[in-house]
């Protein structure tokens, strides 16, 4: 009898991403399951048996419970935490083209395994195999190959766009970053540590 493809189970803000990582993780003979943004994770999760619980958990960092300004990532993390579940949660960040230290910590702090950029033709190859190692699956490189060349021209516009409105926000941003460094040094104890989204977070 032929194994049983592990689940993947995705919630994206960014239709884009969603359907490039859809895409992708399918050519790695995952079963790809994509829920709207209103699902209640916590209570899905909680109503799955432990053996239908999908293997990988891939949601947007920015996605918030349902009637709720709270974050589903945190809930999330701390309810497979809680409930010592072998579901990988991954977060993802298609804002960035790039995930700073200190929020990849954050999220590593909250129980997240691992939290990603955006996919382009650049570094498409590397973020699914961060993915499927933590799944324990092989990478299948050939078809995401085929994937990352046709990306071409639509990561490149992608670029040109996310540059674009990183050049409106570098200045803003510098003066930030500038200010929260001064304030996180002043604020910081001796072992180099500031808050980042509530949580405390080594340098």
């Amino acid at each position: 009898m032929a194994e049983q493809k592990k689940a993947v189970l995705m919630i994206h803000i960014d239709q884009e991403q969603g359907q490039l990582w859809q895409s992708a993780l399918e050519t790695q003979q995952l079963n790809v399951v994509w829920e709207s943004l209103s699902l209640d994770l916590v209570q899905y999760l909680g109503n799955c048996d432990r053996q239908n619980l999908p293997a990988l958990l891939l949601l947007d960092m920015a996605v918030k419970s349902p009637n709720s300004e709270t974050l589903q990532s945190s809930s999330v993390c701390q309810w497979v935490g809680k409930q010592q579940v072998p579901t990988k949660v991954v977060l993802f960040n298609p804002r960035q083209d790039r995930i700073k230290d200190i929020e990849h910590s954050w999220a590593l702090r909250r129980g997240a395994s691992d939290v990603l950029p955006r996919l382009s033709r650049e570094n498409l190859m590397a973020e699914v195999a961060r993915v499927t190692a933590l799944i324990g699956c092989s990478l299948i490189s050939q078809p995401l190959e085929k994937i990352a060349q046709s990306l071409s021209s639509t990561s490149n516009k992608l670029t040109n766009e996310g540059n674009t409105q990183a050049l409106e926000k570098k200045s803003e941003s510098t003066t930030k970053n500038k200010t929260q460094s001064n304030r996180a040094d002043t604020k910081s104890d001796g072992d180099n540590v500031v808050m980042y989204r509530g949580v405390r977070v080594r340098r």
